[in-house]
């Protein structure tokens, strides 16, 4: 991104409080609320101080570092950062998570043209931002956590391997700071089961999001009918303050199409080779025209707890 596209970026960016718009020399400030939102290590930090749940998403923000400290995943690796998400694909990994965003990620891709604003919600590292540009997108990475580890700060890698710098905006999901119709594609990787509300934060996705353009949660957390709203997978990062919610794929579809996004297509987020060597997946999978979506609801609606990626178009004209 030249310095040029990336003040045109800039421009998109508001106040989370009032939505106003920022001056335009540094510190940004909104003239309305008089605050600063200063840029800090490559990223504009843009909590609002007065959010609801702003107290539990700071708790948070600490339990991701304490996790990833404990579980000795926090200090950087360059060799495994360089290849995200496809870890199992080319360093050999046998962890269901990254084959399941591995494979998620793919619908991504596909829709993705040159020219197109891209804006990832929990972008964490940015590890996104290699293939957004890579496919001639612009790139914008959000987040609740600027750590220079784990979190925005790590983007400085994602700028040198992609060569050319991108926009980091350190913010809540559920109160973004851009204005409306902003982007041609906002996604999310796994995060929308963190959100306090998530009604909220698809429908800032999607306010987010040009008519017209895709809206798209890829690797969620879900569970089945007759599940319990907590994973038992979830314990320990609930225990760090990890922001932790499993939802039915009925209840994605309806947060979405709330707040006018049209869900296109629903599956399952790591493939279909397990659902294959079941009984009724396998059978629903052999239905003509309608088997994969015939073993994704059978599957999403009665078989214990998984993952789900779901992709849609924002309603309204251009």
């Amino acid at each position: 991104m030249t310095a040029t596209a990336l003040l045109e970026v800039e421009s998109l960016v508001r106040c989370p409080t009032c939505r106003g718009p920022l001056s335009a020399a540094e510190p940004r400030r909104c003239e309305r609320c008089g605050v600063d939102y200063p840029l800090v290590d490559g990223v504009r930090r843009m909590l609002d101080e007065n959010a609801p749940g702003i107290a539990e998403k700071r708790r948070e923000m600490e339990g991701w570092v304490s996790m990833a400290r404990e579980q000795e995943w926090y200090e950087p690796d360059d060799e495994v950062d360089a290849v995200l998400p496809y870890v199992c694909r080319d360093l050999g990994w046998d962890d269901p998570t990254w084959r399941a965003t591995e494979y998620s990620f793919a619908s991504l891709l596909e829709l993705l043209r040159p020219g197109m604003r891209v804006l990832e919600i929990g972008a964490a590292k940015c590890w996104g931002s290699q293939h957004v540009i890579a496919r001639g997108c612009t790139y914008v990475g959000a987040d609740i956590l600027a750590d220079p580890n784990i979190g925005l700060g790590r983007g400085l890698f994602y700028e040198e391997l992609a060569g050319q710098p991108f926009l980091r905006v350190q913010a809540d999901g559920e109160g973004l700071p851009f204005a409306s119709a902003s982007f041609d594609v906002t996604y999310c990787v796994a995060t929308l089961h963190h959100a306090l509300d998530l009604g909220a934060m698809v429908g800032e996705m999607s306010r987010v999001t040009r008519p017209g353009g895709h809206v798209l949660a890829l690797n969620e957390g879900s569970r089945a009918l007759r599940q319990g709203a907590n994973a038992p997978t979830q314990e320990e990062a609930l225990g760090f303050g990890i922001n932790e919610h499993v939802h039915t794929i009925y209840a994605y579809v309806w947060a979405l199409a709330r707040h006018g996004v049209l869900v296109r297509r629903i599956f399952q987020a790591d493939g279909y080779d397990g659902i294959a060597g079941t009984r009724a997946g396998g059978t629903l999978l052999r239905l003509p025209l309608v088997g994969r979506a015939a073993a994704t609801l059978y599957t999403q609606s009665c078989c214990g707890y998984q993952g789900v990626s779901l992709v849609g178009r924002r309603l309204g004209r251009r």
